[in-house]
């Protein structure tokens, strides 16, 4: 019997995006000990995984010395085959004298630099991180069908006037700006639609001043209130989901709504956008300084935020 370990430490949506992998390697290897090590913070959403056999958290709180204990703990396991989906400086102490054959993804880290510094686009033709994560399993006899993030769950029919707004987003400049949110909120509200705002703890301020310019008994504010568990099915609940290009927008690409994500300072090369037919991008095409980042920034670089400020709500509202 085989024994595999995968490492993806975080963040929420690139823990999303290994699920294609997750479930093929337990589609191909049913009776494999296919074991998953995540941070603490992001463990309940690795819960949702069905095709797992052991989930093991490491507590970055604690140090140098919770790696060393968990790394003591995986190496009992003698795997096979790990997967390090991350590669960070957390993962490469963590897969230390494991044993067992490595698999190490390739993040084409020099293409994107490229591509954010000097707009040299290598990426085309490239696959994205989904792709990227499948490349480690070659030797394990795993292909890449084209699979989508899931959760391998059947969630109850959305009901039909519900909408998740998620504005948040771990850095400034990937936020759609609030008052086109308060927008896009006060129309669909006047369509006789109910608002559901999603969020993490650290976003309630920002949501909090969006939900107050609306009418209270046309909404709910979720927005730092639920568990990453209760999550995915919450959002299922809603019929329609509009986000930045954040983890909230992997979620609900994952439980199967349709949703439009607003792509700022990033771009689909860098192999983020969910595969996820129901996925619907906008983005500001026309700006020669996108993408300016691979993940985020606290500020726009050129100072006009053009790639935010240019996607209107009426332009969201034309696609609903």
């Amino acid at each position: 019997m085989k024994s595999i370990l995968i490492i993806r430490l975080s963040s929420l949506g690139d823990i999303i995006l290994t699920s294609p992998l997750v479930q093929e390697l337990r589609r191909k290897y049913p009776d494999a000990r296919i074991d998953f090590v995540v941070r603490k913070e992001y463990a309940d959403i690795v819960r949702q995984f069905s095709w797992l056999s052991n989930i093991y958290i490491l507590d970055t709180s604690k140090g140098a010395e919770e790696i060393q204990r968990l790394r003591g703990e995986l190496h009992q396991n003698n795997y096979d085959h790990i997967l390090d989906l991350h590669n960070n400086f957390r993962s490469i102490k963590l897969r230390k004298g494991l044993g067992g054959k490595l698999h190490i993804i390739n993040k084409r880290t020099f293409k994107r630099w490229l591509l954010v510094k000097t707009k040299i686009n290598l990426l085309k033709n490239e696959p994205d991180i989904i792709g990227r994560y499948f490349e480690t399993s070659q030797e394990l006899g795993i292909t890449d069908i084209g699979l989508g993030a899931t959760f391998g769950k059947e969630y109850e029919k959305p009901i039909i006037k519900k909408v998740a707004l998620c504005p948040g987003s771990k850095h400034w400049n990937k936020h759609w700006l609030p008052e086109y949110y308060a927008a896009i909120a006060k129309n669909l509200i006047a369509s006789g639609y109910h608002i559901i705002f999603f969020g993490s703890i650290d976003e309630t301020e920002y949501v909090n001043d969006i939900a107050s310019q609306l009418p209270q008994d046309k909404i709910t504010n979720l927005c730092g209130r639920l568990s990453l568990a209760e999550l995915p099915k919450r959002i299922a609940e809603c019929s329609l989901a509009i986000t930045n290009d954040s983890g909230l927008m992997h979620v609900a690409s994952a439980v199967g709504i349709p949703t439009i994500a607003i792509f700022g300072p990033t771009v689909r090369e860098l192999g983020f956008m969910p595969r996820n037919k129901n996925v619907t991008i906008v983005e500001n095409v026309n700006l020669d300084c996108r993408p300016c980042t691979t993940i985020g920034l606290d500020h726009c670089p050129k100072g006009h935020f053009k790639c935010m400020k240019e996607i209107t709500p009426e332009m969201i509202l034309n696609i609903l």
